[in-house]
């Protein structure tokens, strides 16, 4: 099959193209990516070019835009190119040139596609590629994603190129009689991708002479293997949201990789997900993740939260009062009422005696070691802890708790639980006061 008629079967099957935007081509500038061009201007297509220069290779990267330039020129397609100052970049971030480099360019393509209403960008990565990609992730190791090689669409991203081989693009160039760039690094092997392209890919095609198409297709099995596991998992009851039932995960033939397939998406790495594997019987093990997620092993689930950044002051009540902004949203409303029933339930508002409350009062997380009165309980004392495991509170659930507490230390009221029966409407009371949450 010719390769431009393959072009457009593989762009048609993988549905690379959404609407009729034209694409941004990122042209290096060597021969996939000028093949690459071809492709798209013999195919009829609407394209506009772009081009990075890193200047990590001093004359050799001018000249490549200098190249790419007068490509965009000769086929009268709208160029766009962009100097960076890579090693700057790679050393303020802490990052290798590799990575730098990719940071930079993929943020500009996105820049250039929204500011010229692209459809999206097209990079020349090919069958080589994908399968080198493969190969280094299971050298350093990976989860089943990472062995499915490059994906055709990710992103804003298309790769329209991954069915052919370096070979027959470069067949294809020479029989087109097109120029192109040759990247002096490419030829070195100090980078690791290299030595995968030199050396291992070469070894295996010995074993088996037709090894690159044998590898495409053991990874598109790869690819949908890993498709039907994400929808089965998207199925799977009780893994819904960020409360996981325990019971669910530990059925799982293999409970680790199931977790951290849901923890990845939240930055937990694979070690933590094997920790939670280990302890899924406990409770009491918190783990938190470097994109700032916390999770929380319970008695029955696992829960994630967003981490608290900051740590919540007490607010004070003046006896002069009537409304009082909560810092998680809502208001706490005071008012005088009559010291008669009907009562409220002591969740959402409760009716206290006015003449026992010493003001300022305090608004406040609760803490470990807080003790109250329930009321309903004759006056008896319980830990705050107790009676939230008697509850059946969560962590999560407890660390969103408030207490009222008098200006002489006792609790009030456990915001949405219960107020203190010390402070409850007796028959001598002569002047009461109604606490409202709202909101």
């Amino acid at each position: 099959m010719a390769l431009l008629e393959h072009f457009n079967r593989f762009v048609e099957a993988k549905r690379l193209l959404a609407d009729d935007r034209p694409v941004l081509l990122a042209v290096s500038g060597g021969v996939d990516s000028v093949v690459m061009t071809r492709l798209f201007k013999d195919a009829g297509m609407s394209f506009s070019i772009a081009h990075c220069n890193f200047q990590l290779r001093s004359e050799e990267s001018d000249q490549d835009e200098v190249f790419v330039q007068s490509i965009a020129a000769g086929i009268e397609a709208p160029f766009y190119s962009k100097r960076f100052d890579t090693k700057a970049y790679a050393e303020a971030n802490n990052l290798s040139i590799q990575m730098a480099a990719r940071e930079l360019r993929y943020r500009w393509f996105r820049e250039v596609c929204e500011a010229n209403d692209l459809a999206c960008t097209a990079t020349a990565h090919n069958l080589n590629d994908m399968v080198e990609t493969a190969l280094l992730n299971f050298i350093r190791g990976t989860g089943l994603a990472g062995l499915t090689g490059i994906r055709p669409r990710q992103d804003g991203l298309i790769r329209p190129l991954l069915f052919a081989t370096r070979q027959e693009i470069e067949a294809f160039a020479r029989e087109k009689q097109l120029a192109w760039r040759e990247d002096s690094s490419n030829a070195q092997d100090k980078y690791a991708r290299n030595f995968v392209r030199h050396h291992i890919v070469p070894k295996m095609s010995e074993l088996n002479p037709n090894f690159l198409h044998t590898a495409e297709r053991n990874l598109h099995r790869l690819a949908d293997t890993f498709s039907n596991f994400n929808h089965l998992m998207a199925l799977a009851p009780g893994l819904a949201g960020d409360v996981w039932s325990k019971d669910v995960i530990a059925a799982f033939p293999a409970p680790q990789q199931a977790l951290y397939h849901l923890l990845q998406t939240r930055g937990f790495t694979e070690e933590q997900a094997r920790q939670v594997a280990e302890n899924i019987d406990d409770s009491g093990l918190e783990l938190q993740s470097p994109e700032g997620w916390r999770l929380m092993v319970e008695r029955t689930v696992i829960r994630l939260a967003p981490a608290s950044e900051n740590a919540v002051q007490p607010i004070y009540i003046r006896e002069d009062d009537l409304m009082i902004r909560l810092p998680e949203g809502g208001s706490l409303i005071l008012m005088a009422a009559e010291p008669r029933p009907p009562f409220p339930d002591g969740c959402e508002s409760i009716i206290v005696d006015l003449q026992k409350l010493q003001f300022p009062l305090l608004l406040r997380p609760w803490k470990p070691g807080d003790v109250f009165q329930p009321f309903g309980m004759g006056g008896k004392r319980q830990k705050l802890q107790d009676f939230f495991t008697n509850q059946k509170l969560s962590r999560l659930e407890k660390e969103r708790v408030w207490l009222l507490e008098n200006g002489n230390g006792d609790i009030i009221w456990v915001l949405g639980c219960r107020p203190d029966e010390r402070f409850r409407i007796v028959p001598e009371t002569k002047t009461a006061l109604k606490i409202s949450r709202t909101g």
